[in-house]
C-alpha cells in the first residue's frame, strides 16, 4: 500500500512566530513620543507647576479684590494681584506703558454743587467779581448859592427849585392847577421844597425827589458823599412850628431832574421858638447844586 503525503493543514501552527517558526516576528513598536513637558527635567516641571499654581491664585485674588471693591468693601487683608503691581518709567526717557500710565490731571467739570457753593475753579473768569464802577463825576452849577424860602400867609405856599434856581409863591388854586397839570403830563412840579401852614410850618419834599438830613459834624461837602446820602434818603417832611431843624443842618437833596443839592440852613427869621404855633417866617439857606457829569 503507497502512503500519500499529508496536505497542508489551514490551521497556523503552534509555534508561529516563534523564531524556530514558519513566519517572521512582528516589528517592535516605535518608542511613544513625549511632549514639551515631559521632555523637561524634574526640577524644570516642578517649576512650571508652582508657577501654574501661584497664577491661579494671583486670578482668584484679583478677582475676590475687584468684587469687593465693586460692593465698596476694602478688606485690609486684601492684597494686589501681582500683574496691577506698575514700574516707575525708566531713566532713559521712554514713556510708561497703558498699565503704569498715571491717571490723568485734567480738570473734571465743574458740578451742581461747586455752582451752588460759589467755589469756582482758580481760572473761572466767567465767575469772578465784577469791576468796582467808576466813581461818578459832577460839576458845580452853581456853588453856595444864598437863597430864602418864606412862608406865606393863609393857605399859599412858597416853593423854591433848586434846579432853577428860583423861588414862587402859588395861591392853593394854583397849586392844585400846578399838580393837576403834572398829573397829566406825567411830569413832577418843578418846586424841590415847599413851605406853608402858618401854624405848623410844614417843609416838605415833593414827588420825584429824595433828600437825606445830615448833622454838621458829619455833612461832607463832596458832590459824591452828597448824592450818595440822597439817594439812601430819609427825608420827606418836618414842622418847623417844633424847630426840629436847628441851623447849621444840612439836606442832601437828589432834584427831579437829576442834580444833586446840598442845602444848609444858616438861620430864621421871625417864629418864636418857645410856641408851639409859631414857625419861623422865613428859612435863610446856603446852596451848592451839581449837576452829573455825561
Amino acid at each position: 500500500m503507497s502512503t500519500a503525503p499529508m496536505p497542508p493543514s489551514n490551521h497556523p501552527h503552534q509555534n508561529a512566530g516563534s523564531p524556530g517558526g514558519p513566519f517572521p516576528p512582528p516589528p517592535p513598536r516605535p518608542p511613544r513620543r513625549q511632549g514639551w513637558f515631559g521632555r523637561q527635567s524634574e526640577a524644570v516641571r516642578i517649576t512650571v507647576i508652582g508657577a501654574v499654581i501661584a497664577g491661579v491664585f494671583s486670578l482668584a485674588g484679583a478677582v475676590l479684590t475687584s468684587a469687593l471693591t465693586d460692593k465698596g468693601e476694602g478688606p485690609s487683608d486684601a492684597k494686589a494681584p501681582t500683574e496691577s503691581i506698575t514700574t516707575p518709567p525708566s531713566s532713559s526717557g521712554q514713556q510708561p506703558s497703558e498699565e503704569s500710565s498715571p491717571p490723568s490731571t485734567a480738570a473734571a467739570p465743574s458740578t451742581a454743587s461747586d455752582q451752588e457753593s460759589g467755589g469756582p475753579s482758580p481760572d473761572d473768569s466767567s465767575t469772578a467779581p465784577p469791576p468796582a464802577p467808576a466813581a461818578a463825576s459832577y460839576t458845580v452849577f452853581y456853588p453856595k448859592q444864598a437863597m430864602s424860602l418864606g412862608l406865606p400867609p393863609g393857605s399859599d405856599l412858597g416853593t423854591i427849585d433848586f434846579d432853577a434856581p428860583a423861588t414862587r409863591r402859588y395861591t392853593d388854586e394854583e397849586w392844585d392847577r400846578a399838580k393837576e397839570e403834572a398829573e397829566q403830563s406825567d411830569v413832577p412840579v418843578e418846586a424841590d421844597l415847599t413851605y406853608q401852614n402858618t401854624l405848623e410850618g410844614y417843609l416838605s419834599l415833593r414827588n420825584g425827589r429824595n433828600a437825606a438830613q445830615l448833622q454838621p459834624t458829619d455833612a461832607s461837602e463832596e458832590a459824591a458823599d452828597c448824592a450818595r446820602a440822597a439817594r439812601v434818603g430819609g427825608f420827606t417832611e418836618s414842622s418847623m412850628s417844633k424847630w426840629d431843624l436847628p441851623a447849621k443842618t444840612v439836606l442832601c437833596v437828589l432834584t427831579d431832574k437829576g442834580n444833586i443839592a446840598r442845602v444848609v440852613i444858616t438861620g430864621f427869621i421871625g417864629g418864636n421858638p418857645n410856641s408851639s404855633i409859631a414857625p419861623p417866617t422865613q428859612i435863610a439857606l446856603e446852596v451848592t447844586l451839581w449837576k452829573p457829569g455825561t
